[in-house]
């Protein structure tokens, strides 16, 4: 009767039987991938800008297309638009 009882301590884990500091460690790394060096900052755009972003993103859906001249031409047309944004003009 004079026996003690040993509590039992489980170890603890997430629901999903996972370790936590497995979790945690991914829940880290997700935060350097977005605040890190790698983040883009949020640019606004002008109308101009978007609407060139709009088309060149079009032409880049082209570029895919299984239709040699349909890539050909996307791929022209990409170029052209390409010059003609950067083009310098004093």
């Amino acid at each position: 009767m004079g026996e003690k009882k040993k509590d039992v301590v489980a170890p603890s884990s997430t629901t999903d039987g996972k370790d936590k500091s497995s979790d945690e460690k991914k829940s880290t790394k997700d935060a350097k991938t977005t605040t890190g060096k790698d983040a883009k900052p949020e640019i606004e755009l002008s109308e101009e800008d978007l609407q060139l972003k709009t088309n060149l993103e079009l032409l880049v859906q082209r570029v895919m297309d299984s239709k040699a001249g349909v890539a050909k031409l996307a791929l022209e047309s990409m170029r052209t638009e390409i010059k003609t944004a950067t083009r310098y003009e004093e």
